[in-house]
């Protein structure tokens, strides 16, 4: 399985409402090539995200595509209240159909959480508790603060359900925090067996435990997500997705540009760091995720073969790659690689 993960940077030039119709056209062409899944950010007060209200695109993408899962990747839940939370993820399942995937987070800049009123030194205490909030209302279709820290509300009715029992939900990066609550894993990158076997190992430690969004049926599951720039010429590539890889990395260290505002140097510093470690693989990432399609398909029907993982994601647009050329990558991988690799799917 294939799929699409997009920030949906701001593009120099173009108009706000020219970058989100070409993105429905994005997802609308991903969608009848066959793609899995398309997935939006949540972030604020910066050009690395210019549609942060993620369900509004969803909806909007629902009504413009047949298949395709559609989703939060991630929704930050200490930036907001539990019963809207709850309220738009049945609203967005019923809209799509039951195509619905939910990606949620702590997030990775201290400013949003000011900017929403709460604050970053609780912010992982305060994502469990609304995990727990979302988990409870969905098996008992009622929404309660019975069990939180951080809410006090009466109990209210769930008239409306998700179309999906369960909604698969999704959580990046940390693979002890997926695995407790029963998420599946989103991994930036190949994943490693240690850190495979470590997410299923929690997954199954604390099955049956509170706050899990499994349901009886569920299996431990990983997606990797990968930078991709496909051309005829590898040369032509490696330029494009060098020159998308140094804009993503602009404007998600523009993300913390305000921390020093709430927070010491030395706080600053610690909520950068999980940056700076992924960007340390920059031109790893450029090698591995550039290329002609038949070095593409070589490449993936690696990571595939490892048996870690049966679903690749691809950030699409990256960072100062243009819309063409997104789009370029997409037809390429969609009539050259992605045929390739499900031959090899079948054959093994």
């Amino acid at each position: 399985m294939f799929g699409i993960f997009d920030h949906i940077e701001d593009i120099p030039g173009t108009p706000t409402q020219t970058l989100l119709r070409d993105r429905l056209d994005l997802v609308r062409m991903a969608d009848e090539g066959g793609l899995a899944g398309y997935y939006v950010a949540e972030h604020h007060g910066c050009d690395l995200c210019m549609a942060p209200n993620q369900d509004m695109v969803v909806a909007a993408a629902s009504q413009v595509t047949t298949n395709i899962r559609l989703g939060p990747m991630v929704k930050l839940l200490p930036l907001h209240h539990p019963v809207g939370v709850i309220e738009d993820l049945c609203t967005a399942d019923q809209l799509t159909g039951g195509r619905y995937d939910f990606g949620v987070g702590r997030g990775i800049a201290p400013i949003e959480h000011y900017w929403f009123s709460s604050d970053w030194p609780s912010s992982s205490d305060r994502f469990a508790d609304i995990v727990g909030i979302i988990c409870d209302a969905l098996r008992t279709g009622e929404v309660s603060s019975a069990r939180s820290r951080y809410f006090d509300f009466p109990a209210m009715p769930l008239p409306m359900r998700p179309v999906q029992d369960p909604v698969p939900f999704w959580y990046p990066g940390r693979p002890v925090t997926a695995g407790r609550h029963g998420m599946n894993l989103l991994w930036p990158g190949v994943i490693d067996r240690s850190t495979y076997e470590a997410y299923v190992e929690q997954w199954y430690a604390h099955k049956g435990a509170h706050a899990r969004a499994d349901g009886p049926d569920s299996r431990p599951r990983v997606a990797c997500v990968l930078v991709l720039a496909i051309a005829e010429e590898e040369n032509e590539a490696r330029a494009v997705l060098r020159r998308g890889m140094a804009g993503l990395g602009r404007r998600t260290h523009a993300v913390h540009r305000f921390d020093h505002t709430v927070l010491s140097k030395e706080e600053c510093d610690a909520a950068i760091e999980p940056l700076h470690h992924i960007l340390s693989h920059y031109e790893e990432a450029i090698d591995e995720g550039s290329g002609t399609p038949a070095q593409i398909t070589e490449r993936l029907a690696a990571v595939l073969e490892s048996g870690l993982t049966d679903y690749l994601i691809f950030q699409l647009p990256c960072g100062d790659m243009t819309i063409d050329e997104a789009r370029r990558t997409l037809e390429l991988f969609i009539t050259d690689v992605k045929p390739e690799l499900e031959k090899l799917a079948v054959a093994s």
